[in-house]
């Protein structure tokens, strides 16, 4: 296998021990205007491990966050089966209670930071808000914990920095003063949605370390939503390979992209740019519009392996500690 897919060397196994995951999904459905956006995922994160999702675009794997977060919920969407955040159902949650376990238990860091930073509202404002909700620092305690979140996040003049406005920062930093605000009160579980697709390749290996050396240091739960596989190597210690808002495959990172068993995740493994290939080798055909998916296996109109058994939806059989679901693996 060429070292750019090498799983990270001391890559953390399942933990057991935990008397109850960080995140955990039970057969959970999200219902958007009747169509399944995502469908009958079943997933459990423990505590302290790290997560990548991936898959094409239009996977589900954002709009999971989302629903993670309390973001997209009823009435807007209809949620089916069981979504948990620690001891607590995101489905049956209050805003109240929402909104209180966004930023004190769990954060999360956009994708576009320059998008979700407020450009009428200062650095120090923008990580006050947090530390007044959830901490209840106000005036120079606040300020103090603030110069500190953002040297923690390795910003050179940091009590200078609290006074600037998104504008006046460069796309890293600004990427550098969401990770402070996600981990400003020291969340249990951190979602990263695509946290360095819009940054100059020199930065993204800064801000992944950057962002799993705070994760580490706070004993942390954390779930990447990617599209680099190379890079979910790097940082994973489990991978969840969705397809039209189904997970197709799911188990350690090195299982997993190491010996993919799915015909998806051999396609996304042949599809991946790595240095000395001669050739890509591209999986056939596009994504079905989600109202328009087949019966059965949702990738078998795109699989060289498909039979006419996967006209029938493949339950998840466990090969060697992977979930596969497959008829074919």
């Amino acid at each position: 296998m060429n070292a750019v897919l090498t799983p990270r060397a001391g890559a953390r196994e399942s933990n057991d021990t935990q008397p109850w995951p960080m995140l955990e999904l039970e057969r959970f459905t999200l219902r958007r205007r009747g169509v399944a956006v995502l469908d009958e995922v079943s997933l459990t994160l423990a505590a302290g491990q790290t997560l990548a999702l991936i898959g094409e675009s239009g996977a589900g794997k954002s709009t999971l966050a989302y629903a993670a977060m309390g973001l997209v919920r009823p009435p807007e969407v209809v949620f089916e089966g069981r979504l948990a955040v620690g001891d607590c159902d995101v489905g049956e949650a209050s805003e109240k209670t929402l909104r209180t376990l966004r930023g004190s238990r769990i954060g999360m860091i956009f994708q576009d930071a320059s998008a979700a930073l407020n450009p009428c509202f200062t650095v120090l404002q923008h990580l006050s808000e947090p530390l007044r909700r959830h901490r209840g620092l106000r005036g120079a305690d606040c300020r103090r914990r603030a110069v500190e979140l953002l040297a923690q996040v390795g910003i050179g003049d940091p009590a200078g920095r609290l006074s600037a406005y998104p504008h006046e920062l460069s796309g890293g930093m600004q990427q550098r003063v969401m990770i402070a605000i996600a981990l400003a009160c020291e969340p249990r579980l951190l979602i990263a949605d695509e946290p360095t697709s819009a940054l100059d390749v020199t930065i993204q290996a800064q801000i992944m370390a950057l962002i799993l050396e705070r994760v580490r240091a706070l004993g942390a739960s954390a779930v990447f939503v990617l599209h680099d596989l190379a890079l979910a190597t790097q940082v994973a210690d489990r991978v969840a390979v969705m397809y039209a808002g189904q997970i197709v495959e799911e188990g350690p990172v090195r299982e997993v992209l190491g010996r993919p068993r799915h015909p998806y995740t051999r396609g996304l493994r042949a599809s991946a740019i790595e240095f000395g290939a001669e050739r890509l080798a591209p999986i056939a055909g596009v994504v079905p519009p989600l109202s328009a998916m087949p019966a059965g296996c949702r990738f078998a109109p795109r699989c060289g392996r498909a039979s006419a058994q996967c006209s029938q939806r493949p339950q998840p059989l466990s090969i060697g500690g992977v979930r596969v679901a497959c008829w074919h693996p």
